[in-house]
């Protein structure tokens, strides 16, 4: 049973039977355009369900503390899992957060990391971005919208579809071609490929 200091998703309507770990939204969220936070479902989902706010302030309250952070995930993420997204809600806020993610990553090195990620438009997190990133069991998107400019160069991009810039797979589970993430997997194996979203 996990601590009430954790919370770990282990099935979306999306994502699928997958776990995820989220945060809550725009006060982790640093690299956050205008746009985005006008069009965020994060927020829209934390006022329906006071619930998944509460769970959320607390993970971000246990990773305030890098160390025990990486503690309690190692301890209570299965053993043996494929998969794993990190913020369905939420963003790399600190290089301090980023870095004890990587730590994460390193050890359970059989399982694939996921994010999407719009703290590349912050200067001070690229390093850790970069290091994270650089791990061959994760993928990291630059998340972008019309008023961005473009990411670094190498990085994989995860565009709306309204943006004149995008390019990549259309997501196979939004225009009704996979029943989740898990079943497309698109997003999580190791890929050059872009990918485009509706805004939702």
């Amino acid at each position: 049973m996990m601590p009430q200091t954790l919370s770990i998703s282990t099935h979306n309507r999306k994502v699928g039977s997958l776990c995820s770990f989220s945060l809550p939204a725009l006060i982790t969220c640093p690299g956050a355009s205008p746009w985005c936070k006008e069009h965020c479902y994060a927020l829209r989902l934390e006022r329906l369900r006071p619930s998944c706010r509460n769970a959320w302030r607390r993970n971000y309250a246990l990773t305030r503390d890098p160390e025990r952070f990486i503690s309690v995930m190692l301890k209570h993420l299965p053993r043996g899992l494929p998969c794993m997204r990190f913020h369905v809600s939420g963003d790399f806020y600190s290089a301090s957060y980023i870095d004890a993610v990587r730590v994460l990553c390193r050890v359970r090195s059989t399982t694939r990391f996921w994010a999407y990620t719009r703290g590349w438009v912050v200067p001070e997190l690229i390093p850790a971005l970069e290091r994270l990133r650089a791990l061959p069991n994760v993928t990291l998107f630059a998340s972008v919208d019309p008023t961005m400019p473009d990411p670094p160069d190498g990085w994989r991009i995860a565009f709306v579809e309204d943006d004149p810039r995008a390019n990549g797979l259309p997501c196979k589970e939004q225009h009704g071609q996979s029943a989740s993430c898990l079943e497309c997997g698109y997003c999580f194996r190791a890929s050059q490929g872009n990918v485009v979203f509706k805004i939702h």
